[in-house]
């Protein structure tokens, strides 16, 4: 099955409302990423929101693949692109994908079609496997797969 480029579908008012308030809060989710001060660890930004440290990295003093996805944001957002891509190459992927859906949304709710592309199990499935596959290799090359050795040895 081929991706799905038709525009002809038809947005309920429902789903126009929809995809505005999916705009709005990736908006608000970038804005946050933008005002955060980068942790110079590579990962733990998000701890200046009042969220815990990372069980996994507490627990077994490893990262886990989502450790360093706040720094990407505000590093990328701050046009630190080598800096993003240090701490979490999934995030980088994340917030480039955040940014450009965020016209997108909006043109299709203002339309009331979709613009260009109509998600369907053909376009969003293969995303989210390159991105998890991304963020697997890049959680391997954070932590050398310590965390699937066993560390009695």
């Amino acid at each position: 099955m081929s991706p799905s480029f038709e525009t002809n579908a038809k947005l309920s008012p429902r789903q126009r409302l929809a995809l505005v308030l999916v705009a709005v809060v990736i908006v608000l989710l970038l804005i946050t990423a933008a005002r955060l001060e980068p942790d110079a660890s590579g990962y733990g930004t998000h701890k200046q929101l009042g969220l815990s440290d990372c069980f996994v990295l507490r627990q077994w003093g490893e990262r886990c693949p989502s450790c360093g996805m706040t720094t990407a944001w505000s590093r990328l957002l701050r046009g630190d692109l080598r800096g993003a891509v240090a701490a979490n190459a999934g995030g980088v992927l994340l917030a480039v994908g955040a940014i450009a859906a965020v016209p997108w949304l909006l043109a299709s709710a203002a339309r009331g079609e979709w613009c260009y592309l109509r998600p369907s199990a053909s376009v969003v499935l293969p995303a989210v496997a390159v991105l998890a596959l991304v963020v697997l290799l890049d959680w391997m090359r954070h932590t050398g797969l310590t965390l699937l050795l066993d560390h009695t040895t």
